[in-house]
C-alpha cells in the first residue's frame, strides 16, 4: 500500500532562487539580462563567430551598404567603412575593447577598493575620517575629467586607459563600501554580535557583508556604466585605444566625416553602445531591487 505524506512541507528556496524568482516577475529584467548575456556570449566568442577579419580592406567594397539596403551585399551583412573594412565583424570584435577590458577594471577595482572601504569602514578615528574627507575631494572631480589627466601624464595607450580607469574607479569603491559598513556598524544586530564576542573578521563577513551587497551590486553597475563610457569617451577623443582597434568610441569617432554619406558607419556601433549599457543599468537596478525584496521578506 503506498504512503502518503498529509503534511504540508515547506522549502524555502536558496537566496539565489529567491532572487531569480522575483527577477523573473519583471519582463524588463529578463530583457536585459537576455541582451546582457547575448553580448557577453557574442564577446567570448568573438575571435571565432567574426565573418571577416576586421582590420582586412575590401578595396571592392569600400562604403557599402548595409545586407537589408538596396545596394547592400549578404556577405557584409552591417555593410564596410571607409576602408572597406566588414563592420559587423569590428563591431563583434570591438566588444572585447568596450566591454571586455571595463569588467576587468571593474573587477579589479572594486576587489581593492572594497578591501579599502571595508578597513576604513571597520576602523574609527583619524584614520576613517582622513579618509573619508579625502575621498569626497576625489569623487567631487568627474571620472573622465580624473582619467583625461592620468592619460595626458601617461600616454595614450590600451594598458594606461586600464590604468586610469581602475584608479578612477577605486574611490567609488572605497567611498560607498566605507559609508554602507559605517552606517551598520552601529545597528543593534551588530552590537548584539559583538557582545557576543565575534571577531571583527566574523562580524565583517557573516554579520554586515550580507546586508550591504545592495550597496555593492548598485556600485558594481554605475562602475561597469562609468568604465565603459569613459573607454568610449577616451577612444573619441583619440586618448583611448588606438588604431586600427576597432574600440566601438573610435569607430563612433572615425565616422562622423561620413554620417550623411553613410549612416550606418556611425548608428551601428552607438546602437551596440547603447543596448549595452541599458542593459547593464537595468540588470543592476533589477537584481538591487530583488536582494532589497527578498530582505524585506525574510
Amino acid at each position: 500500500m503506498p504512503s502518503t505524506n498529509i503534511y504540508y512541507q515547506y522549502r524555502e528556496p536558496s537566496p539565489l532562487r529567491a532572487i531569480w524568482v522575483l527577477m523573473n516577475n519583471n519582463p524588463f529584467a529578463v530583457a536585459a539580462l537576455y541582451v546582457f548575456g547575448f553580448i557577453l556570449l557574442v564577446m567570448l566568442l568573438s575571435p571565432i563567430i567574426v565573418p571577416h577579419d576586421p582590420d582586412y580592406q575590401y578595396a571592392d567594397a569600400v562604403l557599402q551598404s548595409p545586407s537589408w539596403q538596396q545596394d547592400g551585399q549578404i556577405r557584409f551583412l552591417f555593410g564596410t567603412d571607409d576602408l572597406g573594412r566588414d563592420l559587423l565583424s569590428r563591431i563583434i570584435a570591438g566588444s572585447v575593447y568596450s566591454l571586455g577590458y571595463p569588467i576587468l577594471a571593474v573587477f579589479i577595482a572594486a576587489v581593492i577598493g572594497s578591501s579599502i572601504g571595508a578597513w576604513a569602514g571597520m576602523s574609527r578615528g583619524v584614520q576613517s575620517s582622513t579618509l573619508n574627507h579625502l575621498l569626497d575631494v576625489i569623487l567631487s572631480i568627474p571620472s573622465l575629467l580624473l582619467a583625461l589627466v592620468i592619460i595626458a601624464i601617461v600616454g595614450p595607450s590600451l594598458f594606461n586607459v586600464m590604468i586610469a580607469i581602475t584608479l578612477v574607479l577605486i574611490p567609488q569603491f572605497i567611498h560607498s563600501v566605507h559609508n554602507a559598513i559605517y552606517e551598520e556598524r552601529y545597528k543593534e544586530y551588530v552590537t548584539a554580535s559583538r557582545l557576543n564576542g565575534c571577531s571583527r573578521w566574523f562580524i565583517l563577513t557573516r554579520v554586515i557583508a550580507p546586508n550591504i551587497t545592495t550597496v555593492i551590486v548598485m556600485q558594481v553597475t554605475i562602475a561597469l556604466s562609468t568604465a565603459i563610457l569613459d573607454i568610449a569617451a577616451l577612444g573619441f577623443l583619440g586618448l583611448g585605444v588606438q588604431s586600427p582597434a576597432p574600440e566601438w568610441g573610435s569607430m563612433l569617432a572615425r565616422s562622423l566625416d561620413q554620417v550623411y554619406l553613410s549612416p550606418w558607419t556611425m548608428i551601428l556601433p552607438g546602437i551596440a553602445l547603447f543596448l549595452t549599457i541599458l542593459a547593464i543599468n537595468v540588470l543592476g537596478d533589477s537584481i538591487r531591487a530583488a536582494i532589497q525584496e527578498r530582505i524585506r521578506s525574510s
